[in-house]
């Protein structure tokens, strides 16, 4: 089932799995709650909350989830107004929209976004951080729609709601919930981004600086000068140069691939920073894992083909032969590899990129698939 909504621009956007929806009644509904989630990850969680059983709020409501790609601003924001249209089309009651987009007040990090006068909720899944996601969005989608049952926020604080750190949004005439902490809560937001942007399934679009490196890292298998070097240079320098690899290919495939966010493509300064920390956090994560894969391979390689005997002869350390030995020589020959082959390579496809950093996923955010498969 494909669904087609009209964006702030007036075209349409459509992507493979978005626009399913489905309804949820209970007995003596009084209220429609209309659901819109991005697709992907994001629908997923709402699916399986609404698969548990019902809330307090769910009691009298029926509520309709949408999956759909949710519309932005020409500045990366997210397009409320085109939301609060479909709301008025839907004819519902009360609107939470939840998106994978972050947002930012001028506090900090917006978990949840409450205009009493629309009755819309906004709830932003990276600010809820990196884990117990599920957890988070549960809490604060009940808090949001106990709060939307009043018509202020002091009304809401009277009945011993919204036990948090409350902000005024000036721009939407709104409020919303921030972390008590406004520096940790903006690298509890980068982290959610991070995870969000799925670091570990990058290892697959990187498979090209793999292999490259991989053909670079087996010639130090082979020369005598690679052993030296590795079995008299010291650990803190074998590590320094292990940092430096990694450092300098995370930069090569930011610069070259133009990863780095600027301020008036994502929605202001605030979000630009943590844009940017969170793509040097998962770059760091899939590069790491790459290069520690490339070592483990190389170490096995150079077991197999490496006599110890040959090595003693060849090597002149006292430990030339044994197993500390194979592992200094992999560690070095990893972290050559790991910047001679991989600079010039590139990920696999420009759609890796996309689907790797959230500021460019803004801005053609199609997910994996419905199920996050």
């Amino acid at each position: 089932m494909t669904q087609e909504r009209d964006d702030a621009n007036g075209t349409t956007q459509e992507t493979e799995n978005q626009g399913q929806t489905e309804r949820r009644s209970s007995a003596g509904t009084t209220r429609t709650v209309a659901i819109y989630s991005d697709p992907g990850r994001t629908s997923m969680m709402v699916r399986r909350l609404l698969d548990e059983p019902a809330q307090s709020w769910r009691l009298d409501s029926e509520v309709v989830h949408q999956q759909i790609l949710l519309p932005l601003r020409a500045d990366g924001t997210l397009d409320l107004d085109t939301v609060q249209q479909w709301v008025r089309e839907d004819s519902s009651d009360i609107a939470v929209v939840i998106t994978e987009i972050p947002r930012v007040g001028s506090v900090g990090p917006k978990s949840v976004e409450l205009d009493f006068d629309r009755g819309l909720a906004v709830i932003s899944l990276p600010v809820l951080g990196p884990v117990a996601v599920k957890r988070s969005l549960r809490r604060d989608l009940d808090r949001a729609m106990e709060a939307l049952e009043h018509d202020s926020v002091e009304q809401v604080r009277a009945h011993g709601g919204l036990p948090c750190r409350v902000a005024e949004d000036a721009e939407d005439n709104s409020v919303y919930v921030t972390p008590k902490l406004t520096f940790p809560g903006r690298i509890w937001t980068m982290l959610g981004i991070a995870v969000a942007n799925e670091p570990l399934w990058a290892l697959a679009r990187l498979s090209g600086v793999f292999a490259a490196a991989s053909a670079t890292a087996a010639f130090g298998i082979f020369y005598n000068a690679i052993w030296d070097m590795a079995n008299t240079i010291s650990p803190l320098r074998l590590g320094s140069v292990t940092v430096a690899a990694i450092t300098i290919v995370v930069a090569w495939l930011i610069l070259s691939n133009g990863l780095w966010e600027r301020a008036r493509s994502v929605g202001g300064r605030r979000l630009a920073v943590i844009y940017n920390a969170s793509t040097v956090l998962s770059l760091v994560v899939s590069v790491t894992v790459l290069y520690a894969s490339l070592f483990l391979a190389i170490l096995a390689l150079s077991l197999v083909l490496i006599d110890p005997q040959f090595m003693a002869d060849n090597v002149d350390v006292d430990h030339a032969g044994e197993f500390v030995s194979y592992l200094r020589i992999a560690w070095l020959a990893a972290s050559l590899g790991t910047v001679a082959g991989a600079i010039g390579s590139n990920f696999d496809s420009d759609d890796a990129v996309r689907k790797l950093t959230q500021g460019t996923r803004e801005q053609e955010r199609y997910p994996r698939d419905e199920e996050q498969g």
